[in-house]
């Protein structure tokens, strides 16, 4: 099975191209003043295991199969990889790895591992032969978009006035569209990910953010390391009175210099 086995159309199957539309980048313009744009795919849906169960039979992928057999079976799958990355293994599933990966600093040598400063994750990097395939994929439109995703315009670190460096514990402004940070699932927050060491990333929660508006958030920096940074906004969008139940994420794309 492949790319181009599930993308034929057969009935019961929906078979769509991908389709991107593009955004203004605010805060990056070309030399001459003009502005750019970045393209974000259009999701047109959300779908769960049992809809691709039924793709596979309905391509004829697996037939010969319900759908009830291919979710055991995927069930025990999962909980396979699970067991082999939590003791240590990289496991190649095809479409790219699955790594354990573990967070936050340590005070020392002799320091233990605690729950409540440190979380161990799984990582998943996709690989050489899947993106060889999807290199040769082209969006079947292109639009321009209108949608609920966090758009940065500016940021300002008010001690040195300066739009690429972070001060800890000084005063920090980011203004844009759609950049309140809203929602209860566990990974809503401002994240400030340091690029050579991801654990002494720090993610601050709504409720230290001081103006968290659509328009505006402010807020101290907190107590970051000398290093080199991105800024990524974590938040369930809100239209009308309707809370998006994933998560979107918005990572500025400048770098941001804590200065030791």
């Amino acid at each position: 099975m492949n790319i181009n086995t599930m993308s034929q159309t057969s009935t019961g199957y929906e078979s769509y191209n991908l389709a991107i539309a593009l955004h203004e980048t605010a805060m990056r313009k070309t030399a001459d003043g003009k502005t750019t744009y970045h393209a974000r795919p259009i999701i047109r849906k959300s779908v769960d295991m049992d809809s691709v169960a039924n793709d596979m039979i309905t391509t004829g992928a697996l037939s010969g199969y319900s759908v009830e057999q291919i979710l055991a079976v995927w069930s025990v799958l999962n909980n396979a990889i699970v067991d082999r990355v939590m003791n240590g293994a990289i496991v190649d599933g095809g479409i790219g790895t699955y790594y354990p990966t573990v967070h936050g600093s340590f005070t020392g040598l002799t320091d233990t591992f605690d729950t409540g400063r440190h979380s161990i994750d799984i990582g998943f990097r996709i690989s050489k032969d899947t993106k060889e395939l999807i290199s040769d994929l082209r969006p079947a439109t292109v639009s321009i978009g209108n949608t609920t995703v966090p758009e940065v315009t500016g940021v300002v670190d008010f001690e040195t006035g300066a739009d690429d460096q972070l001060t800890p514990g000084g005063f920090l402004t980011i203004t844009g569209k759609n950049i309140k940070v809203n929602g209860t699932n566990d990974d809503v927050g401002l994240y400030f990910t340091n690029l050579e060491d991801g654990s002494k990333s720090v993610k601050v929660t709504a409720d230290r953010i001081g103006i968290n508006t659509g328009t505006k958030l402010a807020l101290n920096v907190p107590a970051l390391e000398a290093g080199s940074y991105q800024i990524s906004i974590v938040t369930q969008p809100v239209t009308g009175t309707w809370t998006c139940k994933s998560t979107r994420t918005y990572t500025i794309e400048s770098e941001f210099t804590v200065i030791a």
